[in-house]
């Protein structure tokens, strides 16, 4: 099994037949569920995102300081979860893999300021927050989450 890092040329893109193996299927990816049961395996997403940027905040922290260790966490998190909604929630869209990653980070702007507005907040404001950035992560999460499903499941992923 190839590392999450870079898939090969073409596999993202390549049509898949059903019960063929290859690329991601609507049927098991969730681009046929309805919405609460695909909002549901977008939390279960986020979580995984939560988890890989509060790691990432924690682990930075102590050295870079809270305030940038979230701009260096954010990315990575959302590159992360862009690839699971793909593979997990949403299904793939019918554009090139790399116009579709852009597109998710475009269109999750909103949910982005949501994100690190009340991420900074919560530092700035909350001193258990300073000295414990992961749970200012969370409320941040919650904040952009609602945004980024939205956005999302319409935008990128060209769903109503």
């Amino acid at each position: 099994m190839r590392p999450l890092a870079a898939p090969a040329r073409g596999e993202m893109d390549a049509p898949s037949k059903p019960g063929s193996g290859a690329g991601p299927l609507k049927d098991q990816s969730g681009g046929n569920l309805p919405p609460w049961s695909q909002m549901f395996r977008f939390g279960l997403v986020g979580l995984v995102g939560f988890g890989v940027n509060a790691g990432i905040v924690e682990a930075l922290a102590h050295t870079l300081g809270p305030g940038w260790a979230q701009p260096m966490a954010f990315p990575v998190a959302a590159s992360v979860t862009w690839w699971l909604n793909r593979r997990y929630t949403f299904g793939a869209s019918q554009s090139l893999w790399q116009l579709e990653l852009m597109r998710y980070i475009a269109s999750n702007v909103m949910g982005w300021m949501a994100n690190n507005g009340a991420y900074f907040l919560m530092i700035l404001f909350n001193p258990f927050a300073y000295h414990h950035p992961a749970f200012a992560v969370a409320v941040g999460s919650l904040a952009g989450m609602v945004f980024n499903f939205k956005f999302s499941r319409r935008f990128v992923f060209g769903q109503s």
